[in-house]
């Protein structure tokens, strides 16, 4: 019975846009259209494909150009929505899809980067690499290099992701904290290390997801992923030692049980989909399997709800980030109290739906449902 409720959350949600989502070309839009792609490839289903068609051609000219899109203003976030074309683009074979496709993957070679070599995250937040924004930028990046590129050099993204590990991994932990600045100039971050103060769950989640998606665009290429896999492992075997028995992890992963903490549903969702993801892919044993099962049937038990006929998924953190808002100007100190109570909580929010059907669309594929 709890299944088939999502079953109706994921029909009910194509009819969502102007109450939970809006007609952006956005990174929380992307990872729902993502969702919806996942389940067309599981079942063939095409209105699964319309639904997703349909949204993305609304933002699209016939030229290929998207009116939201500022080519001179650098956004990791912004490429996240284009990984959705390269689908489209496949089966369509609309030069549309491409000539964008092109124009994002262009802008990363002129893009910003650390002296490390990672990008900015974005250009109002110079010298700052967030662990969202290797889910944003990499997984397009590899796959354009993959489908387009005559030299299939991948180094690149391998040594970003190095180098995060190297920037915001606690050896004492285990954990990843959300972010670092290369300047020290922040008032957010330590002035010794440059990250920020705590372990946001979904910042490592968007990290976990990405691993995994890029490992499976990379499995039918001749290089080398054996690093990513050890870092996807570290990571989920770190986040394990963290999770509550109910399957969901806390808000601010390192406090755990403390006042004004809470289970939150998105970051949990997103371990779900990258565990049973890299168990299905073979990247993580079989024995990892109960603990995504146990995440995902945990959010299905404390936050999915059924209102006036309506699926409900709740728990979520609407947004975090650090610094000003470059929109509301909001200062986000990145402080415990910050990550507690500094965010609404919210419910049928995108971050949390979309990694949410794209684990369920796991469970389909293991056989679970």
């Amino acid at each position: 019975m709890a299944y088939e409720m999502i079953e109706k959350l994921k029909d009910q949600y194509m009819n969502g846009c102007d109450k939970w989502y809006s007609k952006t070309w956005h990174y929380v839009e992307s990872c729902i259209m993502k969702a919806y792609l996942d389940s067309y490839e599981l079942t063939g289903n095409e209105s699964d494909y319309q639904f997703v068609k349909q949204f993305v051609d609304q933002l699209i000219d016939e030229n290929g150009e998207v009116k939201q899109i500022d080519i001179h203003y650098f956004s990791i976030d912004q490429i996240r929505m284009t990984t959705i074309l390269f689908t489209l683009y496949n089966k369509e074979k609309d030069p549309k899809y491409k000539k964008l496709l092109d124009l994002m993957y262009n802008q990363l070679k002129t893009y910003p980067r650390m002296k490390s070599g990672n990008f900015w995250h974005k250009s109002n937040y110079p010298n700052q690499l967030w662990m969202d924004g290797l889910y944003m930028g990499q997984p397009f990046y590899v796959q354009y290099i993959k489908q387009f590129e005559e030299t299939k050099d991948y180094s690149d993204t391998f040594n970003q992701f190095k180098k995060t590990r190297e920037f915001l991994f606690d050896e004492k932990t285990q954990l990843y904290y959300h972010a670092y600045d290369e300047s020290r100039e922040m008032f957010w971050c330590d002035k010794e290390t440059g990250r920020s103060p705590h372990v946001w769950a979904r910042a490592v989640g968007w990290y976990a997801m990405a691993l995994v998606d890029i490992l499976q665009i990379l499995e039918d290429e001749s290089v080398d992923t054996s690093d990513l896999v050890d870092m996807l492992k570290e990571t989920i075997d770190g986040m394990l030692r963290y999770q509550h028995s109910t399957g969901l992890w806390y808000q601010v992963v390192e406090f755990s049980g403390y006042k004004d903490n809470y289970l939150e549903s998105s970051g949990t969702a997103m371990f779900a989909y990258a565990i049973l993801k890299a168990v299905r892919l073979g990247y993580l044993s079989n024995d990892y399997q109960k603990y995504g099962k146990l995440a995902f049937d945990g959010i299905v038990e404390h936050y999915i709800t059924e209102e006036n006929g309506e699926i409900l998924l709740g728990g979520i953190c609407k947004s975090a980030g650090l610094g000003r808002h470059p929109e509301l100007g909001i200062i986000r100190d990145g402080s415990f109290e910050y990550y507690t109570t500094g965010e609404p909580i919210v419910i049928n929010n995108g971050h949390g739906v979309a990694p949410f059907l794209m684990a369920f669309n796991e469970i389909k594929l293991l056989g679970n449902k």
